[in-house]
């Protein structure tokens, strides 16, 4: 069993997809502090099971819930990832440089979360406003 922390604006929609998600083992809205963020965050804590879900597809999730692209209006609705080990590291940054480099809106919608972004100047590249970082505390709500 491994956990992933995803935090910003959608977590209720977020968790209600995850829900349904063959591998996820569990989910619990609470409240998190990362080693390199000075603000806790709002965070839903994923406890999955990797021989049945892939790190990646959680993410791909995660950024069809939420708008990595547009600052938060609070500092507690900032779209993050938080993660244990070194190996989710990785794959983490990995994909937040996928995220930043394709240049392209996010996918359409999985069930009933739908993405509201867009990009006005044709197929400019956006700026990727979300953090990473290792997770120091969790406290559910």
């Amino acid at each position: 069993m491994k956990e992933l922390y995803l935090c910003g604006k959608e977590l209720d929609a977020l968790k209600k997809a995850l829900d349904s998600i063959r591998g996820v083992e569990a989910l619990t809205l609470g409240n998190a502090l990362a080693e390199n963020i000075d603000f806790p965050l709002d965070c839903l804590k994923v406890d999955y099971n990797p021989k049945k879900i892939d790190i990646t597809e959680l993410l791909k999730v995660y950024f069809t819930a939420v708008d990595p692209y547009s600052p938060p209006k609070l500092p507690a609705k900032s779209t993050a990832v938080l993660f244990k080990s070194a190996e989710d590291a990785m794959q983490i940054e990995y994909y937040l440089r996928f995220m930043q480099m394709r240049g392209a809106e996010p996918a359409a919608a999985l069930g009933e979360l739908i993405v509201n972004d867009s990009i006005t100047q044709g197929r400019e590249t956006r700026p990727l406003l979300t953090l990473c970082g290792k997770l120091k505390s969790f406290t559910a709500l």
